[in-house]
């Protein structure tokens, strides 16, 4: 590897220019498939018919899966995983970090979709000596659905955009943890979000209380807080953002941020409005854009979609200037969505892209605000095999056992220093409430 980046040097010299990391391709790449970054995370498990059908047709014509669910009750715990990339040989053990959130309109894209170019994105920096990954998050959104004809409520759509929130704060945790390992500074690790991933990229760097999530995302104890999942100990928040095609759910969440962001949008985008509005107004378009073959074979597909008001990032472009707030933008007049797939822009939007993320890297890093543990260290110890647990010393207290429906399944007192009987229950997961504590969600299997 010396001698393949010695050659490169001595090229680059020979016509006049000197390669420069983070902003010239100098190595080969390394990927890392499947890299578990949370486990046990719910996530919703009736897909709907109509799901089944369009997957079928995707499957034979070439298309994308559409994730669509009957309830928001049935739910099963999965792992996230991402695909890391890195540079081959590379020996810095300081390098920033990119993580790249694919589009789909949160019920379609995978972390390895080329269409989408998070694949592209991934080598390409990783090649300039970045550290990156596409991240897997969690996809899916509750729908009425009869025949041919599917309905969204904006209450399930939020909620699934506050799992992919959840997933995205882990991810970052994730990095960030394993920092040293991984080679990379845990001040200087990015977001590069694309439509769906671009609306979460953004989120993420301005929630930053649970206070800011909108109450009907919420609602489903299931879900848990801002940081249910995924390692815990380390900030949540990214230290820069690219947002192609994005946009925010409110705008008093900008407050006095100063993160670097790039804001990339099309003023006739109607699928994430560039000023503001109910995202997915053209969402006939939109499946067939990621189904595009087999959407023919669907027959006539009539869909409704209520989605939550988006601010778009004209929106976020005028807070973030009236605020004094440094910032770039790239708009471009009449162009759509995801508009890299039309002429010369896959080139721009790539120009612009890597030269916002090089520009981060010769300015000095933002610190992290560690995450300080202040809650008091639990008194519930599950015993082996999660078939009993234990409350340490102090007061009795009351206890429940709740099943992945929210059914309670078991309750009781449970006195400090014994242990509690739980080999009664049937296989399957459930969540330990004891009052006074943390819940605990655990597995038995018999």
């Amino acid at each position: 590897m010396r001698k393949i980046l010695l050659a490169v040097l001595a090229i680059s010299f020979a016509h006049g220019f000197a390669a420069e990391r983070y902003k010239d391709r100098l190595f080969d790449v390394d990927v890392q498939k499947d890299v578990v970054y949370a486990s046990g995370v719910n996530h919703l498990s009736a897909l709907s018919k109509l799901s089944t059908t369009l997957s079928a047709l995707a499957s034979a014509n070439g298309g994308t899966m559409v994730y669509l669910y009957d309830n928001e009750e049935d739910m099963q715990p999965i792992d996230l995983h991402m695909d890391i990339y890195s540079p081959k040989g590379d020996s810095e053990n300081k390098r920033p970090a990119v993580l790249v959130l694919h589009g789909g309109a949160f019920a379609a894209g995978a972390k390895d979709d080329m269409d989408q170019q998070s694949v592209t994105y991934c080598d390409s920096l990783a090649a300039r000596g970045f550290v990156t990954a596409a991240v897997q998050y969690r996809l899916g959104i509750t729908a009425k659905t009869e025949n041919m004809y599917i309905s969204i409520d904006s209450a399930n759509f939020s909620r699934t955009v506050y799992r992919g929130i959840q997933d995205v704060r882990a991810a970052l945790r994730y990095m960030r943890v394993n920092a040293n390992n991984l080679g990379i500074d845990p001040d200087r690790i990015y977001l590069l979000g694309n439509s769906a991933g671009a609306v979460l990229s953004l989120e993420n760097i301005y929630v930053d209380k649970a206070s800011e999530i909108p109450a009907v995302a919420k609602e489903n104890p299931q879900l848990g807080g801002l940081d249910e999942y995924g390692v815990k100990g380390s900030n949540s928040e990214a230290n820069g953002v690219v947002a192609l095609w994005g946009g925010i759910h409110d705008v008093s969440i900008i407050e006095g941020k100063a993160t670097p962001v790039l804001l990339v949008h099309g003023t006739a985008d109607s699928t994430v409005l560039f000023k503001t509005g109910r995202p997915l107004g053209n969402i006939s378009a939109t499946f067939e854009n990621v189904m595009p073959s087999m959407f023919a074979s669907a027959g006539s597909l009539t869909v409704d979609v209520k989605a939550p008001t988006l601010y778009g990032s004209f929106v976020i472009d005028s807070v973030l200037k009236a605020k004094g707030i440094e910032h770039e933008t790239y708009f471009v007049e009449g162009m759509s969505h995801e508009f890299y797939d039309d002429g010369d822009y896959d080139v721009k939007v790539k120009e612009k892209v890597f030269g916002f993320l090089y520009g981060l890297t010769q300015k000095p890093a933002m610190a992290s605000v560690r995450a300080v543990v202040l809650a008091k260290a639990s008194r519930i110890r599950m015993g082996e095999g999660n078939l009993s647990f234990t409350l340490g010393s102090g007061k009795d207290a009351q206890y429940a056992v709740m099943d992945m429906r929210g059914r309670k399944v078991m309750q009781g007192i449970a006195a400090a220093g014994e242990s509690v009987d739980l080999s009664g229950l049937n296989s399957g997961v459930y969540v330990l409430n004891v009052r006074g504590e943390r819940p605990v969600r655990f597995g038995l299997s018999k």
